[in-house]
């Protein structure tokens, strides 16, 4: 498992980068990486503050980088961490996977801050 930096994807009804709507009752996350996202790519997230986990689909790229596979396949850190901006110009916040809602509460997330994860089959 690595450990990174979580943020929450709070976009109730917009629509990630699988088509997926998102809403509150599937539980997925986004890696910044377009070669993760796949209805059968699931990973198991949990929350080291209080030792829950959740079992998420991998529906979304980001945050922020789209091509970090050197991260997400290889273990390395997320280029987020050591990013001050995205190509686009916004700012970095330096995590390394964005939470959707179900998981965000699921795990007892009050604010952004650390999570494990890693794939499983």
């Amino acid at each position: 498992m690595i450990t990174v930096k979580a943020t929450r994807e709070g976009l109730i009804g917009g629509v990630t980068s699988s088509g997926y709507v998102i809403d509150t009752h599937v539980p997925y996350v986004a890696l910044p990486s377009v070669n993760a996202v796949h209805p059968v790519h699931a990973v198991r997230v949990t929350n080291p503050l209080n030792g829950k986990t959740c079992i998420a689909l991998v529906l979304d790229v980001g945050p922020g980088n789209e091509h970090d596979d050197a991260y997400v396949f290889g273990g390395s850190r997320p280029l987020a961490e050591s990013q001050k901006t995205f190509g686009d110009g916004v700012p970095s916040n330096g995590a390394g996977i964005d939470l959707g809602e179900y998981v965000w509460n699921f795990l007892g997330m009050t604010d952004n801050g650390p999570v494990e994860w890693e794939f499983v089959a």
